[in-house]
């Protein structure tokens, strides 16, 4: 089960309609096999530096990813090792919805390379809790420094994966409840990380990391935003470990707010 879901991740492939200010068959839209976001390993080596521009005219990008059909499976996990502070037995959901808008989906633009200036926040941090990685996804920014920290009284040995590759990042040992270990090296360049520890083989979480500003995650309604985009034409991505990826085309016109549904089916075994 969980050597499929990491296969699942890294294959970024689903049936997927989107529909925008700028509709196009699916067919001619949908993700390439080993397509992650516009961060990905490939991309990034050959795009140039982003550089931040002062903007007299921009636009906005607003809207929703939705399901279209049913939601991928949830998945029962009984742990077999350390059962006093794992437990014995919880659910993971498939996705987490309301009502068909799915929350936590990664949202980007493809390839921008100037704009708005970057987040300020430098530091990110991911929580081994109850021998879970909390939170299961994020995004975060080329550069940064993670902290792994651990609310656990037990071992933890979190492996740090790049996406596309299979290179292995980092592997962060934690031994007490309480402890953080930061880390600069695992955030040093755009792309997916998948998370996992070789001590609790259950244990999976995702960072998406950009070297760009244009990015973000649905919210609790289903809903994202994308603000400060410079008129033009761009590649809007967005992903989910248990959905896949999709890109498709919008047109960003000044003072104005470009509106795109995507509507996504669930990856199956």
């Amino acid at each position: 089960m969980i050597g499929f879901r990491t296969r699942r991740a890294a294959a970024f492939a689903a049936t997927i309609t989107i529909i925008g200010c700028d509709r196009r068959d699916a067919a001619n839209s949908g993700p390439t096999k080993g397509e992650a976001l516009a961060a990905t390993p490939q991309t990034a080596q050959q795009a140039p530096p982003y550089t931040t521009q002062s903007l007299t005219s921009f636009g906005r990008i607003g809207g929703f990813v939705e399901l279209d059909g049913p939601p991928p499976p949830d998945t029962v996990f009984q742990p077999t090792v350390d059962q006093q502070v794992c437990g014995t037995g919880f659910t993971r959901r498939g996705i987490d919805a309301r009502g068909n808008r799915i929350v936590g989906v990664v949202v980007s633009i493809d390839g921008i390379r100037s704009g708005k200036p970057m987040p300020l926040e430098r530091r990110f941090e991911i929580a081994n809790d109850r021998c879970l990685l909390v939170p299961e996804i994020q995004t975060a920014v080329a550069g940064g420094t993670l902290n792994v920290r651990s609310d656990d009284a037990i071992e933890h040995r979190t492996r740090i994966t790049r996406l596309g590759d299979g290179e292995v990042v980092a592997t962060i040992r934690e031994t007490d409840e309480g402890q953080v270990v930061p880390d600069e090296r695992v955030l040093a360049r755009p792309g997916v990380l998948e998370l996992s520890c070789a001590a609790h083989s259950w244990t999976h979480a995702w960072i998406a990391v950009f070297d760009h500003p244009y990015f973000g995650m649905t919210g609790a309604d289903g809903s994202f935003a994308i603000d400060s985009v410079p008129p033009g034409r761009y590649q809007v991505r967005a992903w989910h470990q248990r959905l896949g990826a999709v890109a498709d085309s919008i047109t960003i016109v000044e003072g104005q707010t470009a509106s795109l549904t995507l509507r996504a089916r669930a990856l199956r075994p």
